[in-house]
């Protein structure tokens, strides 16, 4: 080993956790970072992509998701941005 190379496994001590402890930790860390924003407003295109999109209301039909862009438009359409998300535009559903 060359004199120059640093290896800070040894000079800085991680604590060993066990798989399942270290899921929970990643997990509240996680949690405790975004809690804040849990009753947060919608913002910049939020309104457009969710509030506004046609698809995400329960009168549409499902099968809508599968020709239409993320906003609602329908992709054959000259005014669709052509942005295909259906998982996406599922998960608000």
């Amino acid at each position: 080993m060359a004199p120059c190379e640093v290896h800070w496994d040894h000079r800085i001590p991680l604590p060993k956790l066990a798989p399942v402890r270290a899921k929970v930790t990643v997990a509240l860390v996680a949690l405790l970072c975004f809690i804040n924003s849990y009753d947060g407003e919608f913002v910049f295109d939020d309104s457009e992509a969710i509030v506004n999109n046609k698809d995400l209301r329960p009168a549409t039909p499902l099968n809508n998701i599968w020709s239409n862009d993320f906003w609602g438009s329908n992709l054959s359409s000259n005014s669709s941005h052509k942005s295909y998300r259906p998982l996406t535009v599922l998960t608000f559903r």
